[in-house]
């Protein structure tokens, strides 16, 4: 269910990766992630219907990782959609002028400019993971307002 570099069209390999971990702690320091994320983000993550962004978040995860990392053997792990679920509840948050919100999404990007900086970390860090799912969140925000927008138009 991880996926392996050469992934022989075994497609949901994308999908079934971000479920598998390397090992117990990886596993609940991503359960960690989406408990901070639900306490930081309230508004922008209580309701079912907001969750339907991290599809395409945790797609966006992978296929960046598969493409830019081209060393990284076996990924595994949900820590590139928890970047953009982060991105994604903190942009919204902040263009809603909410000032933690901004803070936060500063903050993200400081720590992935940090984590290109630090080649070494790369084949132990899903660093183009972590590019891969905040691009997404962030594309998000701006795909979802627009949805909104056309839907109250109507």
């Amino acid at each position: 269910m991880r996926y392996p570099r050469v992934m022989d069209g075994a497609w949901w390999q994308l999908i079934t990766s971000q479920l598998m971990h390397h090992d117990a702690p990886h596993l609940w320091f991503n359960i960690a992630g989406v408990w901070i994320a639900w306490l930081l983000f309230p508004e922008q993550l209580k309701k079912p219907q907001n969750w339907v962004v991290a599809l395409p978040i945790l797609l966006s995860s992978s296929i960046v990782e598969l493409i830019g990392a081209p060393t990284y053997e076996v990924y595994a792990g949900f820590s590139g959609t928890l970047y953009g679920l982060f991105a994604y509840a903190a942009l919204k948050d902040a263009l809603n002028k909410n000032w933690i919100g901004g803070l936060i999404f500063v903050a993200l990007i400081i720590k992935i400019i940090l984590d290109l900086d630090q080649p070494e970390y790369g084949d132990v860090v899903a660093v183009f993971a972590h590019i891969g799912g905040a691009a997404a969140g962030i594309a998000m925000v701006f795909f979802t307002r627009k949805t909104a927008k056309q839907q109250s138009d109507l």
